[in-house]
């Protein structure tokens, strides 16, 4: 059943609650675990032909977005949609189901991460209480993997530790940021989730600005009250390296299982593309795909035999497939092109620094050029961003687009940072260099 909710530009779009941009509809799938079946993403394919541009894109937050829906033909789509099992049966519920889960949740010998992210979904449709949360308040179930999701940041966010109290409980962002308060079981994650999004809400509600996220909380109320209330305490960080992006691209072996990854640039996908990593994964793999929160796909249970095949299969697809791939360097909204905020072609000028921007910096993403200071593309910090006003550019470095703020005294034209890039990478240079120009 189609909500008469109102449409709403900037909102966080949802199936039922799509957003009005440029080309038409955005319309947010947040599908479970990230799992799709390969004949349900031939539907997905063939559904953004019928009613959309047949174009996608994959989020930050690992969720699948069908562009250039008609109006028109939105309550077909949501027929269509709702068939496959996809959607909610409300805008409520399909806003709080807010749950990113590690990717290889299941397939290393644990299940737990898998299964806590299932119940905590389930708590979070069946408390209508909870649904009051802001829609970017966000859940994260980290398995421990080698994907690890210990740089994406989560409102509440449960880390695998090992273990009989297996997960760390952390609450404000990511897992170096985060403020943790003590450990748990799996079983244990929807009732503690629960409770400190409660905390979260009556809190907040006392407040003359109610918080939009739990670090705006703790902020306000310190972390301590917060812990408290939900009757958890302050503890010691979880012990880690040094934590990166991974780079879910190629052949991943762990265990004795193996996937393989395919990127998409700025995670643009079109049908087609859609159609081939479904095939792909019949053919080569277990019939399953999986989404990733660094716009990627995996296809599970891949041999090593078949990694050249489904290599050289996908590349002919559009996909990227080689880790060193210097269009991984760089993550760009859309800009101008797609977006009512936008005022520059952000992707166009992420794709002329990918190689510079490499040379600086040599793993993980270099570089994220933001249309504008709400820096969809990317929340956690990159060590470089370039922050769009009016065609021109701030450049920061280790920050975040939204936390950066505004700075009219080093803004620049484009044809100023790439020279800058250029002239930097080309002698040699390192990151700290450009930081400190």
């Amino acid at each position: 059943m189609m909500s008469k909710a109102p449409l709403r530009k900037g909102w966080c779009p949802g199936a039922r609650r799509p957003m009005p941009v440029k080309d038409g509809l955005l319309v947010r799938l947040r599908i479970s675990g990230g799992i799709v079946a390969a004949a349900i993403m031939r539907g997905i394919a063939q559904a953004g032909r019928d009613h959309g541009n047949g174009l996608f894109d994959l989020s930050a937050r690992g969720n699948l977005q069908i562009r250039g829906v008609r109006e028109s033909a939105l309550p077909a789509l949501i027929e269509t949609l709702d068939g496959f099992g996809l959607i909610d049966e409300d805008v409520a519920t399909e806003a709080v189901r807010n749950v990113l889960v590690s990717p290889l949740a299941g397939l290393n010998g644990r299940s737990e991460a898998g299964d806590a992210a299932k119940a905590l979904e389930a708590m979070l449709a069946a408390n209508k209480a909870l649904h009051a949360l802001p829609p970017k308040f966000s859940f994260l179930v980290d398995d421990g993997s080698g994907l690890s999701l210990g740089s994406i940041p989560a409102d509440i966010r449960f880390d695998w530790t090992e273990g009989t109290q297996s997960f760390a409980i952390g609450i404000g962002g990511d897992a170096n940021k985060a403020i943790f308060l003590g450990h748990c079981r799996g079983d244990a994650i929807p009732g503690i989730a629960s409770r400190l999004a409660t905390i979260f809400l009556r809190l907040g509600s006392s407040m003359a600005e109610p918080p939009r996220r739990m670090q705006n909380l703790i902020e306000s109320c310190g972390a301590n009250a917060i812990a408290g209330e939900a009757g958890l305490f302050l503890a010691e960080p979880p012990r880690r390296s040094i934590i990166e992006d991974p780079c879910p691209i190629g052949l991943i072996r762990f265990h004795d299982k193996h996937c393989f990854g395919v990127g998409a640039a700025f995670g643009n996908l079109d049908a087609n593309m859609l159609d081939a990593a479904a095939w792909a994964a019949e053919i080569f793999g277990a019939g399953e795909i999986r989404l990733t929160p660094w716009r990627a796909l995996l296809l599970p249970d891949i041999s090593d035999a078949q990694a050249d095949a489904i290599s050289t299969y996908c590349a002919t697809h559009s996909f990227i497939v080689d880790r060193g791939d210097a269009r991984l360097a760089v993550v760009a909204c859309g800009g101008a092109s797609s977006c009512t905020h936008g005022t520059t072609d952000t992707r166009s000028d992420a794709l002329a620094l990918m190689f510079p921007a490499r040379r600086l910096c040599t793993t993980g993403v270099a570089l994220h050029v933001s249309g504008c200071a709400k820096g969809c593309a990317r929340q956690a910090a990159a060590p470089l961003t370039l922050i769009a006003h009016e065609g021109l550019y701030d450049l920061v470095a280790n920050q975040t687009a939204r936390d950066a703020g505004i700075s009219d005294a080093q803004r620049l034209g484009f044809a100023a940072v790439h020279g800058i890039f250029e002239t930097i990478a080309g002698k040699g240079g390192r990151l700290s260099d450009l930081e400190n120009r």
